[in-house]
């Protein structure tokens, strides 16, 4: 009696050269370094842009490169970059409404606080 599962052959799905993965290693030890460099300078308003950029091209190379997405089905880079479009809309929707509140938050402080300056102020 054979069982159907059994009888079914599953291959290496897809094996990236080492030449690649060394590439993208280097890729994101550097990305990592500017994260670090980024960080320490001030943008201004442009910080959390800056840093969700790094973010989003690092994210992009693992998904692309060690989870194989490169040489999947276009289906699932369609969900990929789907999911990338919604996180910015809803990371943006909340931005917009930072700004109307900004004022009000530290205003409202007990009067014994004391304003501690941050570095760069």
């Amino acid at each position: 009696m054979s069982h159907p599962i059994s009888e079914q052959q599953h291959g290496v799905g897809h094996v990236v050269p080492l030449k690649i993965l060394c590439a993208v290693f280097v890729a994101l030890t550097l990305l990592t370094v500017l994260t670090v460099a980024a960080s320490e300078v001030n943008f201004g308003e442009f910080n959390l842009v800056i840093a969700l950029c790094i973010a989003v091209i690092k994210a992009s190379l693992v998904v692309l490169f060690f989870m194989h997405l490169l040489w999947d089905k276009p289906f699932n880079a369609i969900v990929f970059v789907g999911c990338l479009i919604f996180v910015g809309l809803f990371i943006s929707l909340t931005l917009l409404d930072t700004g109307q509140n900004q004022g009000t938050v530290f205003n409202q402080q007990a009067q014994d606080v004391k304003h501690v300056p941050l570095k760069g102020e």
